[in-house]
């Protein structure tokens, strides 16, 4: 494994963000932007998540190293503290008769954000940093 499958994933991880807050968060509720900010909480979560996805993809991609590796596993840290409990209240929602889409948006971007700190993780432990 190796820290450019560790920033593709974390790409991956960004676009599925971008992708939820443009098309769902942001399209579904262009009539009624106030909708938004009053429950701000959701889209800034997802916003926050894109920016650090392609921060730490870039990175990953353009200058694996120690660091940027380190960096990948606290915001692996961060990402599941972040959005697991996301999956976990839609989840419970679906099976409680709710929309089924939100379960997989939300563990879409959690499995992609973890998976990217995990592989990085391995990729240093396994020496393979930069290859």
């Amino acid at each position: 494994m190796s820290s450019r499958l560790a920033g593709a994933l974390w790409i991956i991880a960004g676009v599925v963000c971008a992708g939820l807050l443009s098309f769902v968060l942001i399209g579904e509720h262009i009539g009624n932007l106030g909708f938004l900010l009053a429950y701000l909480a959701l889209p800034a979560r997802v916003l926050g998540g894109a920016i650090v996805a392609f921060v730490i993809g870039g990175l990953l991609l353009t200058r694996p190293g120690p660091k940027v590796v380190r960096w990948s596993s606290i915001a692996g840290i961060g990402w599941l503290i972040a959005f697991g409990p996301l999956v976990i209240t839609t989840v419970s929602a679906a099976l409680g008769g709710a929309e089924f889409g939100p379960v997989v948006s939300s563990s879409l971007i959690t499995s992609f954000g973890v998976a990217g700190a995990v592989v990085g993780h391995l990729s240093r432990t396994a020496g393979r940093i930069g290859r």
